[in-house]
């Protein structure tokens, strides 16, 4: 039995367990005409969440407006699935970003569109991710008939990649700071409006990876910056300003909350990247 604390649409709700526990429940029409205090019947419920932080519902609530339930409900149980039976722990925004992008690419299968997968294969370096993937492409196809291209294998390890927390103990004491920049860098990113979606999934992707990477070069004591000239530097602000300007704002944010200091070579890469969503979100007002 479960006792309503928050309705989100007809099928899902923020509840309390016998144990007074706040979890999420979903199953088709468990919460229609419901209101808060209101009891839903252990019968009606398909699915329980746990409320795993503060950003749990809103998440939630963004995937619903956009995304079939059972599409969102196979999606989150896999992350889950994948947790308990390989102990490979994910900060929860992948729960958003893996499910936006699985749909994506599965609204680019139905309308036959042919995908470049331009992802580097590393495989030999995260296995464990790509057992992962393997994994969610199998059960996608067995519990909802989607059978995504072998290509999509390489999207899903490297979205496991960028979530891992290395060692969930310390995760209060010492945060991801993977996890932190991709977070700076969405949230700069959806104040500019630019958001995931299937015209930019890709591009998207390759961000991700820059972002990887660039966590993974701040902690090496032999990586050397390269040596940009003032033309090419002026050249790039000059030619993408507004990307030049959101990486502005990007760089503030992180030497505040990570005390570190992007280098120019970083900033010229992330202004490109971030200039391609530029460029797919221009082309689509045209259209």
């Amino acid at each position: 039995m479960f006792k309503v604390v928050q309705v989100l649409n007809n099928n899902v709700a923020v509840v309390r367990d016998n144990d007074d526990e706040q979890e999420i429940v979903m199953g088709r029409g468990l919460a229609f005409q419901k209101k808060k205090g209101d009891i839903i019947a252990d019968t009606k419920v398909a699915k329980v969440f746990a409320l795993q932080d503060s950003h749990t519902v809103s998440d939630l609530t963004t995937l619903l407006a956009n995304i079939p339930l059972d599409f969102i409900t196979e999606s989150y149980d896999l992350i889950k699935r994948a947790q308990d039976k390989y102990g490979f722990q994910v900060e929860t925004y992948i729960n958003v970003t893996l499910t936006t992008h699985l749909f994506a690419a599965y609204q680019r299968m139905q309308r036959h569109e042919e995908t470049i997968n331009y992802l580097p294969d590393l495989s030999s370096n995260y296995p464990l991710a790509y057992q992962i993937a393997d994994d969610f492409m199998t059960y996608f196809q067995k519990e909802l008939g989607i059978s995504f291209p072998s290509y999509e294998k390489k999207s899903i390890a490297l979205h496991f990649i960028n979530a891992h927390i290395d060692q969930p103990e310390h995760k209060s004491r010492y945060p991801n700071p993977n996890s932190q920049v991709v977070e700076i860098v969405e949230k700069e990113l959806a104040r500019n409006h630019l958001v995931r979606n299937s015209k930019n999934d890709g591009d998207f992707d390759r961000l991700l990876i820059h972002l990887k990477y660039f966590v993974v070069r701040l902690h090496d004591p032999q990586n050397k910056e390269l040596i940009v000239s003032q033309k090419m530097i002026a050249e790039i602000k000059a030619e993408y300003s507004q990307a030049w300007a959101i990486v502005d704002r990007i760089t503030e944010q992180i030497r505040q909350k990570l005390n570190v200091s992007l280098s120019m070579t970083e900033k010229m890469y992330l202004t490109i990247h971030i200039e391609r969503l530029l460029q797919e979100e221009k082309d689509d007002i045209r259209i």
